[in-house]
């Protein structure tokens, strides 16, 4: 399940990103929101037919997603494989219909070619133009981010889905007293994805090395919460902290719960669930 969810990882200053990609995205935002959205890709000479099945998907499929709205351009691309890239849209631009997205000096070109299908294309001297590399279906389409109703600051603080501080949520019963109180491999931790582009989610997973001992039946010495995923409906900024309206990611009827995330010196406190947290940053790289 957490492969499925490897896209939503990211996050930054967003002011100081958004005014860089602001400055050099030369695409229409008819064209921003046309690419906005996960897709799924193959080689050009594989069939597509199956690529968004979320029963039967295509063995190899490449992930990528792709946001504006929120933080001026985002982009996450994976193969599956340790390489996988995300970063900030540096420059973006349309030229004889075809699309140049820049990200970690990167550059991605894509040929839109129906409502719901581009094109990942190069440069070929031999031919003279460009040559189809992959082709990508849009398996979701981008959620509506006005329910994420807070400030460049607060997304700053809370969520893990920009590239830079990538920031995540230790258990304070868990984390140490003293010095760097993220350096714990047993842990269990929050995370929020708030950027997108097609969902929002909370979640509260155990650390690989307790995932591990629990695999293999050793004991677990630290105290455990039921690991949960949750879907974001909202969240909004009201009496000094954040009001977040959940519901069971996979359960369609489940009763809506609402909490409240109230920041405090080097963390957050969620009163619903008499927790607090330690504020920890580069969630990507936690094993």
């Amino acid at each position: 399940m957490r492969a499925a969810f490897a896209f939503a990882f990211w996050i930054a200053c967003l002011w100081t990103a958004q005014a860089a990609a602001a400055a050099t995205v030369e695409i229409s935002p008819e064209r921003q929101a046309w690419l906005e959205g996960v897709w799924s890709g193959l080689p050009a000479d594989v069939s597509a037919d199956k690529l968004c099945s979320r029963i039967a998907p295509p063995p190899g499929a490449t992930t990528l997603a792709i946001e504006f709205q929120r933080t001026g351009g985002v982009i996450f691309y994976s193969d599956g494989s340790e390489t996988a890239l995300r970063g900030m849209i540096a420059a973006a631009t349309e030229e004889n219909g075809v699309v140049s997205l820049t990200a970690n000096d990167t550059v991605f070109r894509f040929r839109p070619d129906t409502d719901r299908i581009m094109s990942r294309v190069r440069s070929s001297a031999s031919v003279g133009g460009d040559v189809d590399m992959m082709v990508f279906k849009r398996c979701e389409l981008p959620a509506d981010r006005s329910a994420i109703d807070i400030d460049a600051d607060a997304m700053k603080l809370l969520a893990s889905d920009l590239p830079g501080d990538e920031a995540f949520f230790i258990d304070e019963r868990i984390a140490p007293k003293s010095g760097d109180r993220c350096a714990v491999q047993e842990t269990q931790y929050l995370f929020f994805a708030l950027v997108g582009p097609s969902q929002f989610r909370l979640s509260r997973w155990n650390s690989f090395a307790v995932a591990d001992r629990l695999a293999s039946k050793k004991p677990v010495k630290i105290p455990l919460d039921p690991i949960s995923d949750w879907r974001i409906e909202s969240v909004h900024f009201e009496g000094g902290k954040y009001v977040v309206r959940l519901r069971d990611f996979d359960d369609t009827k489940a009763l809506p719960e609402t909490i409240h995330v109230e920041p405090r010196a080097g963390g957050i406190t969620i009163p619903q669930w008499k927790r607090s947290y330690v504020r920890c940053t580069g969630f990507q790289s936690r094993s």
